[in-house]
């Protein structure tokens, strides 16, 4: 079996943790495999160094080691070639992560193949201008279109099966997922969604009118949105918090469930609401 580890460094302890993961793994038969990048980090391990992209490639299984951030980012690019992946949690929440730091004996049923698939839902945006296409991108959490530079409203009208379902003034509309719903949408008061759930979330960000609310989509229906900006203050359009992209005038933001899908590696029996309760409910109290 080949595994290949992603460790962000930038999270406190994280080397720490890659290195026991490493340790734990070399005693079975499997092959570790770390980006070319951190060969001077990791020059003492038993590991092979090889190109970020092809590591990706040529794994059975991708493991994460950070925040949620990072487990996100991985399991975005493991997509694309249907691998699935674990998080291992480095971070504050790990709401994401499949396992924390002080269960790595865990990792033995990942090499016995002993775990389940949580396929997660992804959403495909394209924008484009003048009916001109001008670029594609994928979301895990959301995709977020929002007001500019300067603290002014922008407008936002929605639209889906060709009718319009909404035109509001606010800072933003957030599109997320279910697994998103409990990130950017949920701070903004959209509801927690289950994983389980195939459907798509619109959540306004600082609407104001007090009749703006979430709007919960099935996952058949293709949104078009339309930001309008106020003197100058051209709206941002982000996918997963990356890649801001500035709106035009004539600028459709074309969204639908993606023919993607994110699968991470459920290796514990603890349900969605059960995690949910732990990590953000009880932490918060």
């Amino acid at each position: 079996m080949i595994i290949s580890v992603f460790p962000n460094l930038t999270n406190v302890g994280v080397e720490e943790i890659s290195r026991n993961v490493f340790s734990v793994l070399s005693q079975f038969n499997t092959n570790i495999y770390v980006s070319g990048a951190l060969s001077k980090v990791f020059s003492d391990c038993d590991v092979v160094f090889y190109d970020e992209q092809e590591i990706m490639k040529k794994c059975d299984v991708a493991i994460a080691i950070g925040g949620d951030g990072t487990t996100l980012n991985v399991a975005k690019r493991a997509a694309q070639f249907n691998k699935p992946v674990l998080g291992i949690n480095a971070g504050r929440l790990g709401f994401m992560s499949g396992l924390e730091k002080d269960e790595l004996h865990l990792l033995e049923n990942v090499v016995n193949g002993c775990y389940e698939i949580d396929n997660r839902l992804m959403l495909e945006a394209k924008i484009y201008k003048n009916n001109e296409f001008i670029s594609s991108h994928q979301c895990l959490n959301d995709f977020v279109i929002s007001r500019g530079n300067f603290a002014r409203l922008i407008d936002i009208k929605i639209t889906c099966d060709d009718r319009n379902v909404s035109n509001m003034r606010s800072d933003g509309i957030i599109i997320s997922t279910p697994t998103g719903s409990t990130a950017y949408s949920m701070a903004a008061g959209g509801p927690v969604v289950s994983p389980e759930a195939q459907c798509i979330l619109a959540t306004p960000i600082c609407p104001h009118s007090l009749m703006d609310r979430s709007i919960i989509f099935s996952p058949d229906k293709e949104l078009e949105i339309r930001a309008y900006n106020d003197k100058m203050n051209y709206p941002v359009f982000t996918a997963d918090g990356e890649n801001a992209i500035m709106l035009d005038f004539d600028c459709v933001i074309k969204v639908k469930v993606s023919d993607t899908k994110a699968s991470l590696i459920k290796l514990k029996p603890e349900n969605f609401y059960e995690i949910l309760k732990k990590k953000i409910i009880e932490r918060r109290a």
